[in-house]
């Protein structure tokens, strides 16, 4: 089945303030993010942190607390430097938040819940870099 999107502004309102939320949380990592395309590899850094700080494994809403807001910082700068619109994504009997952008979809949060959990082969910076492209 064909993935479906449809545009939501109240996604949009709650990942610009998870966003934020992601800045202040940077901070604590020493971190500055600065909204440009080269701090995506920032964020990646302290997802490869959060990741390696797992060694028993938290609660689901704590890993998805920190997912959302840096998910969201991603998606806030791909939507602020290259275009795009919050919504859901619709994909058989699941939906879940992500971007559409120039026929691509993506779901940020879910990228970097998988950073977290999984480990280095669901870089968020590489999917970046991929989203970004042509």
């Amino acid at each position: 089945m064909d993935m479906a999107f449809q545009a939501d502004p109240k996604v949009a309102q709650i990942a610009e303030a998870y966003a934020l939320d992601a800045i202040d949380l940077a901070a604590n990592f020493n971190v500055k993010l600065d909204w440009t395309d080269d701090s995506i590899a920032l964020v990646e850094t302290i997802l490869g942190t959060l990741h390696g700080s797992i060694h028993e494994k938290p609660p689901e809403e704590v890993i998805w607390g920190f997912a959302k807001a840096l998910g969201s910082y991603v998606g806030e700068v791909f939507r602020k430097n290259h275009g795009g619109e919050w919504g859901m994504i619709s994909d058989g009997g699941s939906s879940f938040p992500g971007i559409r952008s120039k026929g691509k979809m993506f779901w940020p949060w879910a990228r970097a819940h998988q950073r977290i959990v999984g480990g280095p082969e669901n870089n968020v910076w590489d999917y970046y870099r991929i989203m970004t492209s042509g």
